[in-house]
């Protein structure tokens, strides 16, 4: 579990990017956190990795506070950043190098991620393209099966064949004791491997739940002959969930939390667990 208490977070406490975050993200589920450029997503990933301190607050992922950047800690997670070089080293030399690093790493899943994900050998790695360094990227990274895996824009530079096989691998994922959590502002791209989503807006987390419980509390639905709707954006509108149970359009539910203050206070009203949604 990856707990944030009245956490403060960015480059500067004169203006910090996130303020007072008080939300939790819990082993079992694959994340996705969304929010506009700028928004802090990175911020807040980079911050529960240990990469920046908290400005305020505190922070807790699996037991342990990641800016001390203990050896353990570090052994129990993977973090995939959107811009990353890769050393001149082999894949087998990288290998060789880094999974001794990680208990838990099998070399048959990474093999089998590779060429699921139509990898290109033949080259030292500092010389592939964007697209190949994500696939080796996350290939390594779910073979290491850490028990929380982070990934910034991990879809940026994968043509649409793998975006497919990158959907494919996450929902195969074992997720007992484990977490994977995905920032992107590409919504359409996770919408059905999510099993949790976090959106941030103004620097707060304004939602932070199961893809169930948005079902259970809101529906979305054609805006014909639909006078109560608590969005809408003309042709389909969100609406107060009651008998029928609808797919959750995550790009629309995206939308409303960011244009409309009503709708945002309506969730944060009527969401259930509201210790994990924050408001400012």
């Amino acid at each position: 579990m990856i707990k944030l208490n009245n956490l403060s977070a960015g480059y500067s406490k004169r203006h910090p990017v996130l303020q007072k975050l008080q939300t939790t993200f819990a082993q079992g589920n694959i994340y996705g956190l969304l929010g506009a450029n700028g928004s802090g997503k990175t911020t807040l990933l980079k911050t529960i990795c240990g990469v920046l301190f908290p400005l305020d607050g505190e922070i807790s992922a699996m037991g342990y506070t990641p800016q001390k950047r203990e050896s353990d800690f570090l052994k129990e997670i993977f973090y995939i950043p959107d811009e990353f070089s890769l050393p001149t080293l082999t894949v087998e030399k990288y290998v060789d190098t880094y999974a001794q690093f990680r208990p838990n790493f099998s070399r048959q899943k990474f093999e089998s991620a590779l060429k699921a994900m139509n990898f290109t050998f033949g080259e030292h790695l500092h010389r592939l393209s964007l697209g190949n360094r994500k696939k080796f990227l996350i290939s390594f990274a779910l073979a290491c099966n850490s028990p929380m895996v982070i990934m910034d824009e991990p879809t940026n530079g994968l043509d649409i064949e793998a975006k497919r096989s990158f959907r494919s691998l996450l929902a195969s994922e074992d997720l007992t004791d484990r977490l994977i959590l995905i920032s992107s502002h590409a919504v359409t791209d996770l919408e059905h491997i999510l099993s949790a989503v976090a959106i941030i807006h103004d620097g707060a987390v304004v939602i932070n739940s199961t893809i169930d419980a948005i079902a259970a509390n809101i529906a979305f639905t054609s805006s014909a002959n639909c006078n109560d709707a608590l969005y809408t954006d003309g042709l389909r509108a969100i609406v107060k969930a009651e008998a029928e149970w609808s797919d959750v359009d995550l790009e629309m539910l995206y939308m409303a939390i960011h244009k409309s203050k009503d709708f945002r206070q309506y969730v944060i009203e009527n969401f259930s667990g509201k210790e994990s949604v924050c408001n400012r």
